[in-house]
């Protein structure tokens, strides 16, 4: 199928993103999804919200819980959180029951420990904080020194 231009895209739906690894968000009816060029959805599911790809995965909101989903809307892995990040040097922030932490694609903890916020991985560290002290972890969460 051609690929349609942005005036034929919005015909179709009521927004529509950038393209992002060849898919672009898209919402209808309150819904969000991710589209091919040709307009064509990429999967049937349809959430509440929805991220760009990145590295083959994108962040989606579920009734209120939020995990990351593969190109053809599939869950990467079966945990719920309370909100999810982009992964940066392939961990990815999130959040449960008002504690922030990393996790691997697969939804496995990076560590155990649970921190009152937590930053990005840059160059191998993350600044976190926890009982008002922050400092920078690695990440098999160990302190850097």
């Amino acid at each position: 199928m051609k690929e349609l231009s942005r005036k034929e895209l919005l015909k179709k739906y009521d927004s529509v993103s950038y393209f992002s690894e060849g898919l672009a968000v898209a919402i209808k009816d309150n819904k969000q999804f991710h589209i091919y060029p040709n307009g064509m959805p990429a999967y049937k599911e349809k959430y509440n919200s929805v991220g760009f790809f990145s590295k083959g995965l994108a962040w989606a909101d579920k009734n209120g819980k939020q995990f990351h989903i593969r190109s053809n809307g599939t869950p990467a892995y079966k945990e719920r959180f309370d909100s999810v990040n982009l992964f940066s040097e392939g961990l990815a922030r999130v959040k449960r029951d008002g504690k922030e932490f990393h996790i691997y694609s697969d939804g496995t903890p990076a560590y155990k420990e649970r921190y009152d916020s937590i930053a990005f991985f840059s160059e191998g560290l993350a600044w976190v904080t926890k009982d008002g002290r922050g400092f920078y972890i690695h990440p098999d969460g160990t302190r850097a020194r």
